[in-house]
């Protein structure tokens, strides 16, 4: 960074002489440089944090020396600035993150961030807009209010905790008189924490609402509220289904169009639809071919528990022991590619290379459609060029040793359950996976308890 300082010599004559900052630079040791700017592109949040980490480790400090070695009354400025600096830049971090909600909604909110200081209407904005995007957000916000208000009484622009006097030389906090550093220390505690959690309700939404699957006034949650309100797909036709719907649409303060789009969404959903006695196929595959992918795995590997400890493989092999087991391996391969490529298509091969990499990822089921729409422009480049080149795809998906592992679990989120269980009896693997009572029930998928879906 370089500055120009400037000297000044006669009274028409100046000099301007460059020089290079000696201070807020780079050194040893390494460990102690702070990546800034660009250079780990910090935003609101990190901000935040570094303010209130400091205000915390000033109050440990100043109780651990009982107020003897630092001055509860000379502390309590940088500790209260830090504080109430760090709920600033956090209510700005989330009225961003509320930006970026709104415009996966298709709205455009405005804020103006460089020149809002007041914390109480910064916390009056945020808490007003995010109510009215989507209720997930009322409990937070209620919990939040008291405290943010706590502040902004006392100092809601910054000022009365920066200067002992204010612009009419009048002495800063003198309603107040006393600040006690444990009461302070256990309620910013509190309301860090509490922050946290909305922080993390922002980031979940965004997600959310990026796959799209809302309407104008229904959010996802709520679409799992109405799926669970409705009775199975099969009785639609029945008399009864007119007094249902009139009940969600009072319900939810929504027109009979809304309803009717909230249903269309709830019938080609993988989560939704079967809360109403729907199956949604799978992506590009069958269970036929599922069951051959299985088979073929088997042939190859062998699937030990995963409470097993992990076995180190031994050096004393002979040499001619690890060439007949290459010679196997060929063969078991050739075999195996001269059955696969008689029905290999492009589909098969991304529908199971979707239930494969869905696995690393089951937030959505959304995205379980894209990732095959991905695989699929992949697999269709493959096949156009030359069996080699889709071959190796293939055999790239049954080397994986957590193929059958990513496949299950995909498919008991995505509510083939049945199915799965055929896979699992068939295979003996109840006692390979410690998890799949968890996946049958839905417990390995719940979501946080603040993003208020039911677990079944």
């Amino acid at each position: 960074m370089w500055f120009s300082a400037i000297i000044v010599l006669e009274e028409n004559m100046v000099i301007s002489v460059s020089r290079k900052n000696t201070t807020f630079i780079g050194g040893n040791p390494t460990w102690a440089n702070a990546c800034v700017g660009d250079n780990g592109l910090p935003g609101y949040w990190e901000y935040a944090k570094g303010f209130s980490q400091a205000a915390v480790i000033l109050i440990d400090t100043a109780l651990q020396g009982r107020g003897i070695k630092y001055s509860v009354d000379e502390m309590v400025y940088p500790i209260c600035f830090n504080m109430r600096h760090s709920v600033e830049l956090r209510l700005k971090g989330a009225i961003s993150e509320l930006i970026q909600i709104e415009k996966c909604r298709g709205r455009d909110l405005q804020f103006d961030f460089a020149g809002s200081h007041h914390i109480g209407i910064i916390w009056e904005f945020f808490a007003e807009k995010a109510k009215s995007v989507d209720d997930r957000y009322e409990l937070i916000v209620s919990k939040l209010d008291k405290k943010i208000a706590d502040i902004a009484e006392v100092d809601a622009t910054g000022q009365t905790i920066r200067y002992p006097v204010n612009t009419d030389s009048q002495k800063h906090l003198v309603d107040v008189a006393i600040i006690n550093f444990v009461v302070l220390k256990q309620s910013f505690a509190e309301l860090e924490s509490a922050l946290d959690v909305l922080h993390r309700l922002n980031c979940y939404l965004c997600d959310e609402y990026h796959w799209s699957s809302f309407t104008k006034r229904l959010s996802r949650k709520n679409l799992f509220e109405i799926a669970d309100r409705l009775p199975p797909r099969k009785t639609w036709l029945d008399k009864s289904f007119g007094t249902i719907k009139e009940a969600v649409k009072k319900r939810f303060n929504i027109g009979s169009k809304e309803l009717s789009e909230g249903i269309k969404l709830i019938e080609t959903h993988y989560e939704l639809a079967p809360r109403i006695g729907m199956s949604i196929p799978l992506l590009g595959v069958d269970e036929t071919y599922i069951k051959e992918f299985f088979s073929h795995w088997f042939k190859q590997h062998d699937l030990p528990s995963d409470a097993d400890q992990i076995e180190v493989i031994g050096s004393k092999s002979s040499f001619d022991g690890i060439f007949k087991e290459l010679l196997k391996d060929v063969e078991i391969r050739r075999e195996i590619w001269s059955t696969v490529k008689l029905v290999l298509t492009p589909e098969k091969l991304a529908g199971v290379s979707a239930l494969f990499y869905f696995a690393h990822d089951l937030g959505f089921s959304e995205n379980y459609a894209q990732i095959y729409s991905l695989h699929l422009q992949g697999a269709e480049a493959s096949f156009a060029r030359e069996q080699d080149s889709f071959r190796t795809e293939f055999f790239h998906l049954l080397d994986k040793t957590n193929a059958v592992y990513n496949i299950l679990k995909s498919l008991y989120f995505l509510h083939k359950n049945d199915f799965a269980d055929q896979l699992v009896a068939a295979y003996q693997l109840d006692e390979k996976f410690s998890w799949l009572d968890d996946a049958r029930s839905r417990i390995l998928f719940q979501k946080a308890d603040y993003c208020g879906y039911p677990v079944n």
